[in-house]
């Protein structure tokens, strides 16, 4: 029996929430390409209830998630020890989903909750990383421009917000990808919301899923330190087996849609911010890519650059990528949960047969 890798083209289970069916990314039907500036939260009420909101409904909505944008003090207390520890913030981030299903009241929480807790969170950390005080939203604002706020410390310009809303609208959701799914395993069990979105965590943590954007932006500092040609660099990591973090993508083998927007909002901050030259290295890197392997830029490759120009260490690169991805894990822990059917799949054994244990084998 040959089995795909990976589950590699194997259709698991049915949803509502998005969908990448002729490399197409759609959210409940709708395309990417016009959702990009829709408002965040218009966003996430459309992946929580599958249709887009009134605008006295978008209104509350919005009002609803800002007023959760909010940690007990016990909460905070606990974090600004963990935030501290010498680990990668994604392990940080990990210990403190899991904290807030113990110092918050799980059986209350829901998605509005639960997404308000994980943008402050998120924020909380990096502010405590910095040796910086935790801000508090602002009611008057939107999530967005709170969410930025939050974590640099300075309310956003209009232009930022927009730049930043359409980066958290692209990263919302992805159908299964790999931390979805491990969600929805989890959430199949009917487990509850914290438990579920700690399992999501550590699968996003690898390099191979979210941690990918960190990779991107290490990789662009060492060509810029070392003074290396970018063609150089190239080569040397291929001709070692390493991979070339950024490109390539298992369902858009054309190109990744979402990074065909991201990168004129990554010349477009470069440029404002003085980091033309990481961008003109981007576009050496993708061309030469492109021409050795018919590779493409996805997802990760300019959101790291986009996420340095808002001033954000690398390491916390993949944070972000929660920040956003956080919305569409929840719509697909509810819509698990509401299936009420464990998944289990089967496996292909291949090991040994036909052995036997002898219980009296003599003694050594």
């Amino acid at each position: 029996m040959k089995l795909p890798k990976g589950l590699d083209g194997v259709v698991v289970d049915q949803t509502k929430i998005s969908s990448t069916q002729n490399a197409v990314l759609t959210y409940a039907g709708y395309p990417i390409k016009e959702l990009q500036n829709a408002p965040f939260e218009e966003v996430v009420f459309l992946l929580w209830h599958t249709r887009l909101p009134s605008a006295d409904e978008l209104k509350a909505f919005r009002k609803l998630l800002v007023s959760k944008m909010v940690l007990p003090d016990e909460t905070i207390r606990l974090m600004t020890r963990i935030a501290k520890e010498p680990q990668h913030p994604m392990s940080i981030l990990r210990t403190t989903v899991s904290l807030l299903g113990t110092t918050n009241d799980v059986e209350r929480d829901d998605p509005p909750r639960i997404l308000g807790k994980m943008l402050t969170a998120i924020a909380a950390i990096i502010r405590i990383r910095d040796d910086q005080p935790v801000l508090h939203a602002n009611s008057d604002w939107g999530v967005v421009e709170n969410f930025v706020y939050l974590f640099s410390g300075k309310r956003p310009t209009a232009e930022r917000v927009a730049m930043f809303n359409t980066v958290m609208v692209l990263h919302a959701d992805h159908e299964f990808n790999a931390s979805t799914f491990t969600a929805r395993v989890v959430a199949s069990t009917k487990a509850d919301y914290y438990s579920c979105l700690t399992a999501a965590v550590c699968a996003l943590k690898g390099p191979l899923h979210g941690g990918a954007n960190e990779k991107v932006f290490k990789m662009l500092e060492t060509i810029r330190q070392t003074g290396q040609e970018p063609t150089v660099y190239v080569n040397d990591q291929m001709a070692t087996g390493r991979k070339i973090m950024g490109f390539g993508h298992r369902i858009y083998k054309n190109g990744d849609p979402r990074a065909t927007i991201l990168r004129e909002i990554a010349r477009q901050i470069a440029h404002e911010t003085d980091n033309d030259a990481y961008f003109a290295l981007q576009e050496q890197i993708r061309d030469y890519m492109f021409e050795k392997t018919h590779l493409h830029p996805n997802v990760d490759y300019y959101t790291a650059l986009i996420y340095h120009c808002f001033g954000l260490d690398k390491k916390t690169f993949t944070m972000m990528f929660a920040a956003c991805r956080t919305a569409g894990w929840l719509a697909h822990i509810t819509e698990q949960q509401a299936e009420g059917c464990l998944i289990r799949p089967s496996s292909e054994y291949v090991g040994q047969t036909n052995r036997h244990y002898r219980a009296d084998k003599e003694e050594m």
